[in-house]
This record gives structure tokens, sequence and C-alpha cells, in this order.
């Protein structure tokens, strides 16, 4: 298992890799009418406002995140279905909200879906994510705290 930081080159892989999740996947053509697409996202990455890391197992992408760090946001944390379970997405997890921590982030949230059954739900929380109350559009937000 390989976590490396993403790059440009990267960016399409994830795209299709995002619209493979078993839970809340978007396709490109989704993703494109929200404004974020490849070439979005490598403008974030040339500017350093956003960062992201995956994993490689084997040469192939499984999983990825990214965050900005001009908002807080954890943008996404997605894995493919046969690679859950195994600790990637904890992993990348850690690394964008460190990578926060350090930018001074004094504001460390997500989006996720607040249903009880959902994987996230529990995924979060057990990571230390606590809910803020707030909702964006259908999900929750939370804010990961480390204090």
């Amino acid at each position: 298992m390989l976590i490396r930081p993403t790059t440009a080159a990267d960016l399409p892989e994830l795209f299709q890799l995002r619209a493979q999740t078993r839970e809340n996947a978007l396709s490109p053509e989704y993703l494109a009418t929200l404004g974020i697409t490849p070439e979005t996202a490598a403008t974030g990455l040339a500017s350093g406002d956003t960062r992201g890391w995956l994993c490689e197992i084997d040469g192939r992408i499984v999983g990825f995140a990214s965050g900005d760090r001009t908002s807080g946001e954890m943008l996404v944390l997605a894995i493919l279905p046969d690679f859950e379970g195994r600790g990637i997405g904890r992993r990348l997890l850690n690394e964008v909200t460190g990578w926060l921590q350090h930018c001074g982030s004094p504001r460390i949230w997500l989006t996720a879906n607040p249903d009880p059954d959902g994987r996230a739900h529990g995924f979060y929380r057990r990571c230390g994510w606590v809910p803020t109350g707030e909702i964006s559009g259908d999900d929750e937000v939370l804010e990961y705290c480390w204090h």
C-alpha cells in the first residue's frame, strides 16, 4: 500500500474512481455541473489551495482524499468498494486533516450523509468528527475535533 500526494496527472483517474464508490458516487459529468472538473482541480493543486493524497495498491489507485486550506474543508474521501475496511480511508483522512492543521485552519469541516445506516455516518464519528447541527443541502456538517 502506497500513500502519496496527488498530482495533476492523477486527476482524470480520480474523477473516474469517484463515480465507482459504494455510497455517494458522483459521475464526472455531474461534478462538472458543479464546476468541479480535472482542470479546476488542477488549478487548485497548482495554487496550493487544495492538496490531496491517494492510495495505490499494486500500481492501481484505489482511494483518494483532498482538502482546501482556504476554507478548512475536507473536500472528498473516496475508496473503491473492494478496498473498503483496510484502513485506507482513515490513513487518507489523516493526511488531509494533518495538512489542514499544519496550514492553521481554525475549523476543519466536511459535509456527509446524515443517515445512521450509511457508512460515512459511523466512520467519521469514529475518526473524531462531530456534528455541528448545521445542514448543507441534504448533508450534515461535521467538524474535526483534535483539541
